[in-house]
């Protein structure tokens, strides 16, 4: 197992070793050493396709290749194999009583930057997409906006009716949340949760099922999570409901993970910008630096011309994701629940 390549280049690799034979050698004898150029050097590796005609170029006789990194390698746990156990009997549970249960894997993608003066790269790594022919698809590449979207997503699994089936299918909400006046936390989730059982279901289920990662909204650990858990149960009305979060490191085993791939469709070769404010709002925003300082203004008229600003945008990638399915079930999108929701779900149970 590797963590770093041989060398940078062939041209690297090249001075590295006639480097050493300087250093070996005095001069005399170096100067009757053949050197080899960088051409002759790359066809003594190892083809990337032994199938291509191209391979025949290639001698082998250096046990060197291109090779890309794979970002599979994974922390372990001492808790893994525990909560794999758990992750196994929560889903046997589900089954048991699928007709009654409501089974939702949740996850927070990562934060989609919005440029300010130009249009900005959402950041997904590029391929190759469908563009008018007589057209440029450029974008800013520029990582340093203050502002960003950050989507939730949602999975309702469709529960198999045997532990070999799949748990990821079903149907999906998102919900893009403006980074700086609507982040998350444990009690927005649960506020969007039951909002997206009221547009699911006509009678909510007799119980509920959440699965998610470890992160602060999210870990079970928390009292904030748990406060946001039984208002949740009481304001749903539950007769039981159970949160189980991956362990640390594993948040891949959690369904809603697997979403992300495709909603990376929806956000490739897109570049975002916020739609204009008034002068004097833009005058102060550019003096502030970062979304702690714009948060801390105190600026009633710049938080909602900011929050109007930043609305095309949420409303654009809301439009995008509606495109996209999964086993044939169109994603749907939902509004991040407002302070107003979040308050009426909190004192439920006061």
């Amino acid at each position: 197992m590797m963590f770093m390549p041989i060398a940078i280049s062939i041209r690297e690799l090249h001075e590295n070793i006639v480097e050493r034979l300087q250093i070996k050698h005095d001069e005399e004898t170096f100067s009757t050493i053949p050197i080899p150029s960088e051409e002759w050097i790359r066809l003594q590796f190892w083809p990337k396709n032994i199938y291509a005609k191209t391979s025949m170029q290639y001698t082998g006789r250096f046990e060197i290749s291109y090779k890309v990194q794979s970002r599979l390698l994974r922390k372990s746990h001492p808790d893994a194999h525990y909560c794999a156990a758990l992750f196994r009997y929560t889903r046997l549970f589900a089954i048991k009583y699928r007709e009654f249960i409501c089974f939702i894997s949740a996850d927070d993608k990562h934060k989609i930057p919005v440029g300010e003066i130009v249009e900005t790269s959402t950041g997904v790594r590029n391929k190759a997409t469908l563009a008018s022919l007589n057209s440029e698809l450029t974008s800013c590449d520029h990582d340093f906006t203050k502002l960003s979207v950050t989507p939730s997503v949602s999975l309702f699994c469709e529960i198999p009716k045997d532990i070999s089936g799949s748990f990821y299918q079903g149907q999906v909400f998102v919900a893009y949340k403006d980074s700086v006046f609507q982040p998350s936390s444990a009690l927005r989730h649960s506020s969007e949760w039951l909002k997206c059982l009221h547009k699911k279901y006509v009678t909510l289920p007799e119980m509920l099922i959440i699965y998610t990662d470890g992160g602060a909204d999210h870990r079970t650990t928390f009292g904030s999570v748990q406060i946001a858990m039984i208002c949740l149960f009481l304001k749903g009305n539950f007769d039981f409901l159970a949160a189980v979060r991956t362990a640390p490191y594993h948040s891949w085993t959690n369904p809603a993970e697997r979403v992300m791939s495709i909603i990376n469709l929806g956000l490739q070769g897109v570049a975002l910008k916020r739609s204009d404010m008034s002068p004097n709002s833009e005058r102060i925003f550019k003096n502030l630096g970062t979304m702690e300082d714009i948060q801390n203004a105190n600026n009633q008229t710049l938080s909602e011309e900011l929050k109007t600003a930043i609305k095309s945008t949420q409303k654009t990638l809301e439009d995008r994701t509606s495109r996209l399915k999964l086993h044939d079930q169109k994603f749907k999108c939902i509004k991040p629940a407002t302070s107003e929701e979040i308050n009426n779900l909190f004192e439920v149970s006061t």
